[in-house]
């Protein structure tokens, strides 16, 4: 009788094993499920305020504490993202974001254009990365007017990367923009022009043509000074196109305390946050 009762109880166990296993692939390819466009009715003004925009945001990355929007309309692809977390914040600011646009559809950045902006507040001589000003890792407001410029690659006409003054036009027509909102979120908006990235077919199959963003959060730069309450040392090394292009970095720290921990951790490693969408087509009130 008791051998019975294992041997139901164990067959119930694997079942329930099955159906957990199951149900989280389901939940896991779910969220990997092309997302239907939004279209963008109103007209929005890149200024680094938010406040013309529908809220809530359409998406939410919970490890990064990041709310984006994507939305585009005949000409145009707008792109929201907004945090109120400090360590994100001090990440954009600091380290620097780069939104990757990749008209294959795939979740990568090789053949993707990229906005690297902010380009963080990390100063280099001779090729080497320099402690950045405790300021800007301490005070949002001070890195956010510390913001001086952005990168350009892989658009239609801007093929190699191409640094502009913030604030300055470029030759695609991209505007960007960073500001804090009343709440005091840091609030990033970007337009680009859908023939900055697409081909016309593309523009045309608006409704079947889908395209992939990329989020890529550049780590925490060094931080000069910084002390822990034990020991150790980490080295760290990358190549690779993040906020600064194609170049190589190399982070060293001592220390195991809160400010210490700068070779190691979630915050000292790129984060990227990806997610494949339809472009949406003209509602047909509006042709």
């Amino acid at each position: 009788m008791k051998i019975q009762i294992r041997k139901e109880f164990f067959t119930m166990a694997v079942i329930l094993v099955i159906f957990t296993a199951c149900s989280s692939s389901k939940n896991s390819q779910q969220s990997d499920l092309v997302q239907p466009g939004h279209w963008q009715s109103n007209t929005l003004t890149i200024n680094g305020d938010d406040s013309d925009w529908v809220k809530p945001l359409m998406y939410l990355d919970t490890k990064q504490n990041l709310a984006y929007t994507v939305s585009n309309d005949k000409d145009n692809l707008y792109i929201l993202a907004s945090t109120n977390n400090e360590t994100t914040i001090q990440r954009i600011l600091s380290g620097g974001l780069t939104v990757y646009l990749n008209n294959h559809g795939v979740k990568d950045e090789p053949g993707a254009a990229g906005i690297s902006f902010p380009t963080g507040n990390i100063s280099r001589q001779a090729n080497k990365m320099m402690n950045d000003r405790p300021e800007y890792r301490n005070n949002k407001h001070v890195a956010l007017d510390a913001v001086q410029d952005y990168s350009l690659f892989g658009f239609n006409t801007i093929k190699t990367q191409q640094n502009f003054d913030y604030g300055k036009e470029n030759a695609e027509g991209i505007e960007v923009s960073i500001g804090l909102n009343n709440a005091g979120e840091l609030v990033y908006e970007a337009m680009v022009p859908l023939t900055a990235f697409l081909n016309k077919n593309d523009i045309n199959n608006a409704g079947r043509k889908s395209f992939t963003i990329g989020f890529v959060l550049e780590p925490l730069p060094p931080q000069s000074g910084s002390r822990g309450s034990g020991g150790g040392v980490s080295i760290g090394g990358g190549i690779g196109m993040g906020s600064f292009g194609s170049g190589g970095g190399i982070g060293v720290s001592i220390g195991s305390g809160a400010l210490g921990r700068i070779g190691g951790g979630r915050n000292n490693r790129q984060a990227k946050i990806w997610r494949e969408i339809m472009l949406a087509k003209t509602p047909i009130a509006e042709k």
